[in-house]
């Protein structure tokens, strides 16, 4: 179904001054996702047009990116604390979605992506000398979508490569990895009640045809 949603511009810090952000960007943008949940959607982006995000509707949002040019967006109901870090407490309600990319920084793609990408985790062994310094849980399930892009998820309670994970509410999300693309590797998660859930698989889908052959 074709919707409509605004485009929310978050703030933004860089590690380094970067170029000048671009005169205007769209104040919305014409969609087709999930029947229903256009209204309850809006895209979130940077100051300089880097990264884009479908999220609920009416949230707070931040985007930060370092000297090396990796970072990425959060978007999180207002109100609520910006998430810290990827591991949550079991009974924590944070809501999220978090999108990042590790640009050229190659320790930082093969980190990122070496516990579901068994190639990531044979180069950073490689190049580093130790096994990937990530384990993924038991209870986090994977599917592989197409080569370079792999689906997880994380139940509530399960610390895994969801970032936020481990809370109250199940992680959703996707990662991509392609060796030798120095574009580095992307990751989305979506963590919201299950009542939610189309809206976390329209916000991975957005992600996946924005950034899925990075």
């Amino acid at each position: 179904m074709t919707s409509v949603v605004p485009v929310v511009v978050c703030r933004t810090t860089f590690g380094i001054t970067p170029p000048p952000a671009p005169k205007t960007q769209p104040t919305s943008l014409t969609l087709t996702v999930p029947g229903g949940t256009g209204a309850e959607l809006a895209i979130y982006t940077d100051d300089q047009g880097r990264m884009r995000l479908l999220a609920p509707r009416s949230w707070s949002c931040s985007a930060m990116y370092g000297a090396d040019g990796s970072g990425g967006i959060t978007v999180y109901p207002t109100g609520q604390s910006v998430p810290s870090g990827w591991k949550i407490s079991a009974t924590s309600p944070v809501q999220a979605v978090i999108g990042s990319q590790t640009s050229a920084c190659f320790g930082c793609t093969v980190g990122q992506a070496c516990p579901l990408f068994g190639s990531a985790a044979t180069e950073f062994t490689a190049n580093f000398g130790r096994p990937c310094p990530a384990v993924r849980p038991a209870a986090e399930t994977t599917v592989k979508l197409r080569p370079g892009v792999i689906a997880f998820a994380d139940p509530p309670g399960v610390h895994g490569d969801g970032s936020p994970s481990g809370g109250r509410y199940p992680a959703n999300g996707v990662m991509t990895f392609y060796p030798g693309n120095e574009n580095g590797s992307w990751v989305e998660t979506c963590t919201l009640p299950p009542a939610r859930k189309g809206l976390c698989t329209a916000a991975l889908d957005f992600f996946l045809n924005s950034y899925g052959n990075r």
